[in-house]
């Protein structure tokens, strides 16, 4: 992968929190953006931010503003449209209509380290610019 990554986490559950830092942590030129907890706390941290990251990790059950919600808000602002989400779920019924709204990945969430690190590996040297 050549230059670094910078990646936004939005995600409520602690846990998952840090089992997605470690994973990222262990994964070379790439740095935490930061940590949102809810969507809203995510679009307002983008908004007030001079840099914006270069992947948003989202998870879609979120409380206050969940992921749907957040990723809808993301793709019709003209500053946030740009940015990659890749979508974080224990759920695949959503996946059709999660894609439809503009996510640009998805992952499983699962619950060895492994498995999770390797996904994100995958799909940060994704080519999100090819349609």
């Amino acid at each position: 992968m050549i230059g670094s990554k910078s990646i936004f986490l939005v995600e409520d559950d602690k846990d998952d929190q840090d089992f997605f830092t470690e994973a990222l942590n262990e994964i070379a030129n790439t740095n935490l953006y930061a940590i949102a907890t809810n969507g809203i706390e995510a679009l307002h941290r983008l908004k007030n931010s001079i840099i914006l990251p270069d992947i948003i990790f989202m998870d879609i059950n979120m409380p206050v503003m969940n992921g749907i919600e957040c990723l809808i808000a993301l793709t019709q602002n003209p500053l946030t449209k740009h940015i990659p989400v890749v979508i974080l779920t224990t759920d695949n019924n959503s996946m059709k209509l999660i894609r439809e709204l503009g996510a640009k990945a998805f992952i499983k969430k699962p619950n060895n380290y492994q498995v999770l690190l390797k996904n994100i590996e995958q799909i940060i040297t994704l080519d999100f610019n090819i349609e």
